[in-house]
């Protein structure tokens, strides 16, 4: 059977507008996360914020690497934010990181340290082939903790079923839940980076138990 990461496509409007780093892990173990993990999030959240308090966005040059994806599919990023954004303006207004599950708090955590969307999606609820391309007039989904969003001009990842994720935020339907066993990691990073996917995977398992089936960058 064909590795998810392989079916991705991308379209021709954001060829070379970034590194896509997709990783596929079979049989984790989605529960709440460990206090090991919660420090780190934390540490990290209090480090940024000292970091960067005197520092708007859009001067932090990872942030607007990032903003640039946005640029490239026609949307306007400070009224949409890229995930990892929304991630560090929490985190520098002193407000925390939310605590979702062992999954979804660890790839935050990295989204975080390295200013870069990350989707996370249950693989079994996915219809291959999957593309990245532009969002179109009358597309819509309801994003996690978010109403219907109109998906005109998003960065979007579609399957079979229609749109399912996004590095703004992701949808209900391809969500992870506790009873995920089987997931599909997607980076977003500035065009000619290194990803590092060997890191990102062995702490996935760390925390998550699992199997490495297939680990890509595009």
């Amino acid at each position: 059977m064909t590795a998810m990461v392989e079916t991705l496509s991308i379209a021709p409007e954001f060829e070379g507008a970034a590194r896509v780093g997709l990783l596929e892990i079979d049989g984790v173990r989605v529960q709440e996360s460990p206090e090991e993990l919660k420090t780190m999030l934390n540490r990290l959240a209090d480090e940024f914020a000292g970091k960067y308090k005197d520092h708007q966005p859009g001067e932090i040059p990872m942030v607007k690497q990032i903003r640039a994806i946005f640029h490239r599919a026609g949307l306007d990023p400070t009224r949409y934010r890229p995930s990892s954004e929304s991630l560090l303006r929490r985190a520098v207004k002193g407000k925390g990181l939310y605590f979702i599950n062992s999954v979804v708090d660890l790839v935050n955590y990295f989204s975080l340290k390295t200013l870069w969307p990350m989707g996370l999606y249950d693989a079994d609820k996915l219809k291959p082939p999957i593309t990245w391309r532009v969002g179109r007039e009358g597309e819509t989904y309801t994003g996690i903790g978010r109403d219907p969003l109109n998906l005109a001009h998003f960065p979007l990842l579609v399957d079979q079923e229609g749109p399912f994720g996004s590095p703004i935020s992701d949808s209900m339907r391809t969500r992870v839940t506790n009873e995920s066993t089987r997931i599909l990691w997607i980076t977003f990073a500035p065009p000619h980076t290194a990803i590092p996917q060997p890191e990102f995977a062995d702490a996935m398992m760390r925390f998550n138990g699992g199997t490495l089936r297939s680990s890509i960058e595009l």
